[in-house]
């Protein structure tokens, strides 16, 4: 049994064809950029958040050591550069206890977050700077917090 075919039932040609694959294509390619690019924005804020939660969290330790132990942050012998680590003690920056994960936990595999405390007079700059996402330069978090030594 053969089937005949008329002339309006001719197929698509192979240029039809390859242009229609051409249009998916380009379809697909953007649907992925922009899904993407959305993807890195949501770690990027997702990061953020993390790092002002980081510093959020020494602006407190700042706090509670003003309250019980103020020479811990105003004596001779605290570092120009610090954090405070899980225990309440002061640590140069340079410290690994001031490289933490999202936890506050002391890592060294990213997305790692490197805290820093500076004090000038009564006012202490706290500074969370991690890689970005996108892999090219830094991202950081500064608050600022004024306390006085408890007499």
């Amino acid at each position: 049994m053969f089937i005949r075919l008329h002339a309006s039932q001719r197929g698509d040609t192979l240029v039809e064809v390859l242009i229609a694959i051409g249009v998916i294509s380009l379809i697909l390619g953007g649907a992925f950029v922009m899904t993407n690019r959305s993807l890195q924005g949501t770690r990027d804020a997702q990061e953020r958040v993390n790092a002002t939660k980081l510093v959020e969290g020494q602006v407190e330790r700042i706090k509670n050591l003003a309250a019980s132990d103020s020479d811990a942050l105003f004596g001779a012998g605290t570092p120009a550069a610090y954090c405070i680590n899980n225990s309440g003690t002061v640590v140069a920056s340079t410290n690994t206890a001031c490289a933490v994960d999202v936890s506050g936990q002391p890592t060294t595999t990213e997305p790692r977050f490197r805290i820093s405390i500076t004090r000038s007079a009564n006012t202490f700059t706290v500074t969370n700077t991690w890689n970005k996402v996108r892999g090219s330069g830094q991202n950081n978090v500064v608050m600022k917090y004024r306390t006085y030594e408890a007499n």
